[in-house]
């Protein structure tokens, strides 16, 4: 490696492979991965750096105490979406997000989609099993296929290219659909190093972007201070958001940050709380107290951590849902730290995949439309419902 091509942080876009790598598939031939990884570094960025560069410095502002951040999309994106109907929905469903937020929002309104490379998924095991037949975990389209036979689950790295090209697509689309003016920005869990790391671009100034996204996260289960994707996550300078679940401590935090941020930029890291309705009252304070001093913004990922199990089905219930976030709110307000923003799995569509408000009313009624490939989504009317309840709370 160039000594020209290490930062002064002693990393380069490769670094992350001296670390062990968890959540990551393996793959039968290491040759055709290189050559993927090959094509990858030659084709065109998902997105511009400079609007990147934007989008930090909007959170750096909201980092300061001012403003808020919409994070919302689906759980998984799939080969199979049509990418102008996809944006089309989002887009719309951010719209009337917004329209209920913006009075009440002192500062900037961020808008930050899960689109444009959100197509890899961690998983608690890696296999799974149907009538007696074991085979990979699906990892997202990314990675493998959803439907239940051995090809299709087996990992693909030339699922990687038109993950890519979708994702160039959408993005696009995405871009022209709002315009500079109020753009909506893209993220996704940087999950895939093999296809984060060729798509790492320098600037003019010679730092390091990921043009995969203009924001990547840290996932709860990756978020080892030695990881492979905090190595790579430390070296770029796109926001970059941190799932923080019930089983991080304060000091674990505090290591994280000084890892991934050692020079206190503003608006560089995004605390992502996921604890659960039932837990964030006890573990939020001492993460918000101990963190007060840091340049981070925090926001509030309800979803996740209010899953739950009926047979097979995931479940989540919105009444869960919008209680962890009014506890957010009020335990913000208590230790005086800002309450950034909220992250949402949700859908443009009618989908029947969270119970409660305008969607299922129970269990039973859940596999009227469940289209998610992944995690219950809210639908339509419960994603606006919830914009109009932080509206209340920011007033």
């Amino acid at each position: 490696m160039s000594a020209t091509l290490v930062s002064n942080l002693g990393w380069y876009p490769a670094s992350w492979r001296s670390h062990p790598a968890r959540q990551m598939p393996a793959y039968a031939d290491a040759a055709s991965v290189r050559a993927i990884e090959a094509r990858l570094e030659a084709a065109a960025p998902v997105i511009h750096v400079e609007d990147a560069a934007r989008l930090r410095d909007l959170t750096a502002e909201l980092a300061a105490g001012r403003g808020f951040l919409l994070q919302g999309g689906d759980c998984a994106e799939s080969f199979d979406d049509p990418v102008a109907e996809q944006v089309a929905g989002i887009v719309g469903l951010f719209d009337a997000m917004t329209d209920r937020l913006r009075a009440n929002v002192d500062g900037p309104l961020v808008e930050v989609a899960r689109i444009a490379g959100q197509f890899a998924k961690p998983r608690s095991a890696n296999d799974e099993t149907h009538e007696g037949l074991t085979l990979q975990a699906y990892r997202g389209d990314i990675i493998n296929g959803i439907s239940f036979d051995a090809l299709a689950r087996r990992p693909d790295p030339q699922r990687m290219i038109r993950a890519h090209m979708q994702s160039v697509g959408t993005a696009a689309s995405l871009a022209a659909a709002r315009g500079s003016g109020s753009p909506i920005f893209t993220s996704h869990e940087a999950l895939l190093l093999p296809y984060e790391e060729p798509l790492t671009r320098r600037d003019g100034a010679g730092r390091w972007w990921a043009t995969s996204g203009h924001m990547l996260w840290l996932g709860d289960r990756t978020r080892q201070v030695d990881s492979a994707h905090v190595e790579y996550l430390r070296g770029i300078e796109n926001v970059v958001g941190v799932k923080c679940g019930p089983t991080i401590n304060a000091d674990e935090l505090l290591r994280l940050i000084d890892r991934l941020d050692p020079l206190a930029r503003p608006g560089k890291l995004m605390l992502i709380g996921r604890f659960g309705a039932k837990k964030i009252g006890d573990l939020l304070p001492a993460l918000l107290r101990a963190t007060r001093d840091r340049p981070v913004l925090w926001a509030i990922d309800p979803m996740h951590g209010n899953t739950s199990m009926s047979g097979k089905r995931k479940v989540r219930r919105l009444p869960d849902i919008l209680a962890e976030i009014d506890a957010f709110f009020a335990i913000s307000k208590a230790e005086g730290v800002h309450a950034g923003g909220v992250h949402l799995e949700m859908s443009a569509l009618d989908v029947t995949e969270c119970i409660g408000g305008r969607g299922p009313a129970s269990v039973d009624e859940l596999e009227k439309n469940w289209l998610t490939a992944c995690d219950p989504r809210l639908n339509r009317a419960q994603a606006i419902d919830l914009a109009a309840h932080v509206a209340a709370l920011l007033a």
